[in-house]
C-alpha cells in the first residue's frame, strides 16, 4: 500500500514538471487559455481566491466548460476568432462560470498541485477498469525512478523527464489526466488501493 502511496507523489510531480517544460498542461490548457481572455478587454478586477478556496461546484463548472471549450477549433481567419469567442463566452455561461474564475483556475492549476489533483478527480470520476489501474501500475513502475530527477534536476534534466514521461503513458494507453486522478485518490480511497495491490501480484502459476 505504501508503495502506491509514493507513487501517487511521483505522479504529482510528474504532471507539473510536464507542463513547466512542454507548455502541455493535464487540461489541455492552451487553446481556453489563449481565447477566454479575449471575451473581456477590462483589466482584471482582484486577486483571485486562494487556489485551495475554490468549491467542488466551482471545479466541476471549470471542467465541464473546459471539455467543450478544447473541442473548439482554433480559427484561422478574423471571422472564424469571433466566432470562437462567442462561443467561448457561451459555454462558460451555461456552465455557470465567468472568464475571471475559469481563467484563474486554469492558471492556478498550473502550479497548485492540489488544484491540479482535484480537477483531475473531477474530470475523470472514480470508475476506473482494471486495464486502466494495470496500466497506471506499468507506468508508475517506469515513472518512480524518474522522480527525484523530475524534483531537483536542471531544466533541461526535467524537460527530458517529462518527455520520457509522455512517452510512457502513451505506452500504456493512459493519459496524464487519467493517471493523475488514480493517483490523487490512492490516499483517499481504500477500495482502490485494495484494487491495486491485487491488480500489482503476480498471477498465480499453473503448475501442478
Amino acid at each position: 500500500m505504501n508503495r502506491f502511496m509514493t507513487m501517487a507523489a511521483a505522479a504529482a510531480l510528474m504532471s507539473v514538471a510536464a507542463c513547466a517544460s512542454s507548455g502541455e498542461s493535464t487540461a489541455s490548457a492552451p487553446a481556453p487559455q489563449s481565447a477566454a481572455p479575449q471575451t473581456q478587454t477590462a483589466p482584471q478586477p482582484s486577486a483571485p481566491a486562494a487556489t485551495n478556496g475554490y468549491t467542488d461546484a466551482q471545479i466541476e463548472s471549470f471542467v465541464r466548460a473546459r471539455e467543450q471549450i478544447n473541442q473548439i477549433s482554433p480559427g484561422t481567419t478574423p471571422e472564424q476568432q469571433a466566432t470562437n469567442q462567442q462561443r467561448i463566452g457561451q459555454i462558460l455561461q451555461e456552465s455557470g462560470i465567468t472568464p475571471d474564475q475559469y481563467n484563474a483556475i486554469l492558471a492556478a492549476s498550473q502550479t497548485d498541485q492540489a488544484l491540479s489533483n482535484r480537477i483531475s478527480v473531477a474530470a475523470v470520476g472514480d470508475s476506473f477498469t482494471d486495464a486502466q489501474l494495470r496500466s497506471f501500475i506499468a507506468a508508475s513502475a517506469e515513472i518512480q525512478p524518474l522522480n527525484a530527477t523530475l524534483a531537483s534536476g536542471t531544466d533541461a534534466e526535467r524537460a527530458a523527464a517529462a518527455e520520457q514521461i509522455r512517452g510512457i503513458l502513451q505506452r500504456n494507453n493512459l493519459d496524464i489526466e487519467t493517471y493523475n486522478g488514480i493517483a490523487a485518490q490512492i490516499r483517499s480511497n481504500p477500495e482502490l488501493q485494495t484494487r491495486l495491490n491485487t491488480l500489482a501480484q503476480p498471477a498465480p502459476s499453473e503448475t501442478e
